[in-house]
């Protein structure tokens, strides 16, 4: 007989896989299909060098592998955890001043621009692009306790 543990205090993290736009999916595959491509050539031209095209392939590989995979927002206990490969950033839900919808290309862990403004008070914030924004809205305001969702933003109490 077979004994399982129970998990009583268990409690699972809701998490958010992030939205890709297509034309950057696109964008992101150039680069590894075309290495493999030149890599091809070469040992078709029999080219006694075409094995140092591996460092090529596995230099993209562990860059993509370290940066893109696993890419998704969690939302923990006290903070919030933003995964995109090996990096994780926490935002504690205390530091979160006002969430809101941008489109801005500035470079951060999000693989769409239809992206959400995570304004913590620094001079950048963090954008980041859940697939289903407004559940994760939903679920980041019953997180946050001193912000209010309206109209798809989260916004202090005493401003809405």
């Amino acid at each position: 007989m077979r004994i399982r543990p129970v998990y009583s205090d268990f409690i699972m993290n809701k998490r958010f896989k992030t939205k890709v736009d297509w034309w950057l999916a696109v964008l992101l595959c150039i680069s590894p299909i075309t290495s493999l491509f030149v890599l091809l050539k070469l040992y078709l031209d029999g080219d006694p060098n075409a094995w140092l095209g591996w460092f090529g392939v596995i230099i993209i590989g562990a860059v993509y592998t370290g940066l893109l995979f696993p890419f998704y927002s969690e939302m923990e206990e006290e903070s919030l955890l933003i995964r995109f490969g090996c990096i994780r950033s926490r935002i504690p839900y205390s530091s979160i001043k006002k969430v809101v919808p941008t489109r801005d290309p500035i470079s951060n862990p999000a693989l769409s621009l239809d992206r959400l403004h995570i304004d913590t008070g620094d001079t950048l914030g963090t954008n980041i692009s859940p697939a289903d924004k407004s559940s994760f809205l939903k679920d980041l305001a019953g997180q946050v306790n001193h912000l209010v969702l309206a109209d798809g933003q989260l916004w202090p109490k005493e401003e809405s």
